[in-house]
């Protein structure tokens, strides 16, 4: 082919704006030249070519042709462009941006950019692991546990937790001492010998050793009692029955009571022709008829006698609070005087005790160092000493730790699958795979359930929440058909309640995270066919502050009364109203405190009550705090009209309010400003003698979850001297 025409062509094809004008000249030029290729050369050579520019031709970066043999540079695109990125040849564009993966990423956790202006969610972690925790970003870890130390913890003897899944030995205290001997958990103190009492022995009469050296007077008995009479050294009791005989009753013949117990002696028949009672005697053989006697001739009224002849007389039942000789005469009804109980028999010896009939005992007073109730038991004298804890009180569910005295506990073992410590929390077993339930309740008819969903996984979510919190499962299946309530009444953390048809899968039925009166606890209603299986979760409504914790669980058919229902912890007619706060109990008697109380302290004065919070649950609520935490009722009666002190001294943190009954008025309330002794809660209130009061101690050690607290309880009558 002819160069002239390979320019030609060249600046035609480089000139994608202008191909019509360039095909048009190529015609004429092919007309006037009456077809001949190299007559091109003159348009070639002429100067009629017009060049464009990189404006013409729509074209704003990299090389292209002017379309008269010309180079163009059309410039740079600016930063996040390319030449070409939008798709056309030689303009600035954007190439499509293809987001990344968390997988890509590596990312485990968190909120991350997708490289395209979006975000990735790429999920949370869980329990006790957190997003960046091992240090490296959107990657779920935990940050390395450092053990303490016995110096750190300021322990020098037995066995303490190191904080980190494993324990310390502290050592072993000098002779003269014992680890915890002198009150404070595994610190070597001096080992005073703490004397028993005889109420620890079982004693209530004479002499006994205390064990320190010493010598325990554990009292007298009543008149008709004696020191050992029982077969129980140093207990008062009764001489064992001997039943008489017929030989020594001087009987021959017919039936007569022993003596003992009502039973029947059969002494035998007379010979011959004699008659039972025909002798000089009752009950003697004689050729005379007898005649027998009647109970009325006899002057009796209760019991069986024998009628003289052989035979026996049923003299009737007493009635009320008569028993048969219970006033000193055989077979005659009758009331036994009240014997008033002494110190001794009662197994005290300090403070104000009831009598047992209507009067009051004066015990004595404490020396040596012990208090009154300072052991734990009301009205006995004892040393304070190292209170052991337990694996409730600690927050264990197995294997072995310390119980802060020296000492160790063994607080189980886990459940197949789970493994101890393996969520990071020492002591405490762990999931560490997703469960669907964790445990069937069959088809029992009411549910009353406490557990926990502390340091367990978040495996479900429900429709109105539940994202990030950890929950617990159960199966339960309808016993027949009707409407059913789920609730979580008293529980000590925010709760939601799911159910769902069947099983994990299945269509949710019902959620809710409110529908009770107080608390944190939640309801809903489901009508269920016989038999029909569903998975009831106990949830929270999001992560964060009381999202974990102890809670109830309540499965009751659905009533249209509380009545009769006052004390199950339940909402029963599904009106938010739980047990005595529901108007329906307001007619129960026991609704006084009565029905609703954990400890009944009786009027026992001065009162030292050691307990804790343990899975009691949030039954109470008081004015000055305490919200979402386990607590404990505890009854008392004023043994005479006074002004009384209520309070924790050595306790946890905890509020402390006295109140007329289950959901009676509020006398007085307290909040204590820390643990131990100073700003312990303390209340006074003047009370008329037999006024019975209900005294909370409401747990305050956490102010971001539910936690079981130990406490002290203690009464006294203001003005009197502290008890010894």
């Amino acid at each position: 082919m002819d160069h002239s025409l390979s320019r030609v062509e060249g600046r035609v094809m480089g000139n994608r704006w202008g191909v019509g004008r360039a095909w048009m000249c190529l015609v004429v030029v092919w007309l006037s030249c009456d077809g001949r290729w190299n007559s091109l050369d003159v348009l070639a050579q002429g100067s009629g070519c017009q060049a464009l520019s990189c404006a013409e031709q729509g074209l704003d970066c990299g090389t292209a042709i002017d379309g008269c043999g010309g180079v163009l540079h059309c410039g740079t695109c600016r930063v996040g462009e390319t030449c070409g990125g939008g798709g056309r040849p030689n303009v600035c564009g954007l190439a499509p941006c293809t987001p990344s993966t968390c997988e890509s990423l590596g990312a485990h956790c968190g909120d991350i950019p997708d490289g395209c202006g979006g975000h990735l969610r790429c999920g949370i972690c869980h329990p006790p692991d957190t997003c960046g925790g091992g240090g490296t970003p959107y990657v779920c870890g935990r940050t390395p546990c450092t053990p303490t130390t016995c110096e750190a913890r300021g322990k020098n003897c037995g066995t303490v937790s190191d904080d980190c899944a494993g324990t310390l030995e502290c050592g072993t205290c000098p002779d003269g001492e014992t680890c915890g001997g002198g009150g404070s958990p595994n610190v070597c103190g001096p080992a005073t010998c703490t004397p028993t009492t005889c109420a620890a022995l079982g004693k209530n009469c004479g002499s006994i050793s205390d064990g320190c050296g010493g010598t325990l007077e554990c009292g007298t008995c009543a008149s008709d009692m004696t020191c050992g009479a029982g077969g129980v050294p140093n207990v008062c009791g009764k001489p064992p029955c001997m039943p008489v005989t017929c030989s020594s009753m001087g009987q021959e013949c017919g039936l007569l009571p022993d003596g003992c117990e009502e039973t029947l002696l059969d002494c035998g028949t007379c010979p011959g022709d004699s008659t039972c009672g025909g002798g000089p005697a009752p009950n003697t053989c004689g050729p005379a008829s007898c005649n027998p006697t009647t109970c009325v001739a006899l002057g009796k009224n209760c019991g069986l006698v024998s009628n003289g002849c052989g035979g026996l007389l049923d003299c009737g039942a007493c009635y009320g609070h008569d028993t048969c000789g219970g006033g000193g005469v055989a077979n005659v009804c009758g009331s036994a005087q009240c014997q008033p109980d002494t110190c001794a028999e009662l197994g005290k010896n300090c403070g104000l005790v009831p009598d047992g009939c209507g009067g009051i005992l004066e015990c004595g007073t404490c020396s040596g160092g012990a208090t009154c109730g300072g052991g734990g038991v009301a009205n006995v004298c004892a040393s304070t000493t190292c209170r052991p804890y337990t694996c409730g009180q600690l927050g264990r569910t197995c294997g072995t730790v310390s119980d802060g005295c020296g000492g160790t506990i063994e607080c189980g073992t886990c459940a197949a699958g789970e493994s101890c410590g393996g969520g990071g929390v020492a002591n405490v077993c762990y999931q560490p795979q997703p469960v669907c339930m964790d445990q069937d309740l069959g088809s029992t008819l009411p549910v009353s359930l406490k557990g926990s969903t502390a340091n367990v996984r978040d495996d479900h979510l429900a429709s109105c929440g539940g994202q990030g919190a950890p929950d617990r499962s159960y199966a339960w299946r309808a016993p027949h058909a009707g409407v059913f309530t789920f609730d979580t009444a008293r529980s000590a953390m925010r709760t939601l309640v799911s159910v769902r048809r069947e099983d994990c899968l299945g269509e949710e039925l019902a959620c809710a995270t409110s529908g009770i009166s107080y608390g944190g606890g939640a309801r809903v209603a489901v009508s269920l066919t016989a038999g029909q299986r569903v998975l009831v979760i106990v949830d929270s409504p999001r992560s964060g502050d009381f999202s974990s914790g102890d809670f109830e669980l309540h499965i009751h058919e659905r009533t249209p009364t509380e009545a009769g229902s006052c004390f199950d912890g339940a909402d029963n007619d599904g009106d938010r109203w739980v047990d005595c706060a529901d108007t329906d109990c307001q007619a129960e008697p026991l609704c006084d405190g009565r029905g609703c109380s954990d400890v009944n302290l009786g009027s026992a004065l001065p009162v030292t009550y050691q307990g804790d919070t343990v899975h009691s649950g949030d039954g109470f609520q008081g004015t000055c705090g305490a919200l979402l935490q386990p607590d404990r009722g505890h009854l008392w009666t004023a043994p005479r009209a006074g002004t009384f002190v209520f309070d924790t001294q050595g306790s946890d943190a905890n509020a402390l309010y006295v109140l007329t009954g289950c959901r009676g008025r509020e006398l007085a309330c307290a909040a204590s400003q820390g643990s131990g002794q100073a700003g312990a809660a303390s209340v006074k209130l003047t009370l008329e003698k037999g006024q019975t009061v209900l005294v909370v101690v409401d747990g305050m050690a956490r102010s971001d979850r539910g936690a079981p607290i130990r406490y002290t309880l203690r009464i006294s009558e203001h003005g009197a001297h502290a008890p010894r």
